[in-house]
């Protein structure tokens, strides 16, 4: 993925507050965080992958 040292701690700050959601049992809004942090992840992996191949 990216090497970016903000980008992975706030992944980590965000995956926290998902984990307290799940524990807090609000299910619906863990269920939305963590669709959005997938699509996120896959948005940043893919941006990286194509910019690195037009090098």
């Amino acid at each position: 993925m990216t090497n970016s040292k903000a980008f992975s701690v706030f992944m980590l700050i965000f995956y926290a507050i998902l984990l307290y959601f799940v524990f807090a049992d609000k299910n619906m809004i863990a269920m939305y965080m963590m669709a959005i942090g997938m699509f996120i992840e896959a948005l940043v992996n893919c941006i990286c992958t194509f910019r690195s191949k037009t090098k």
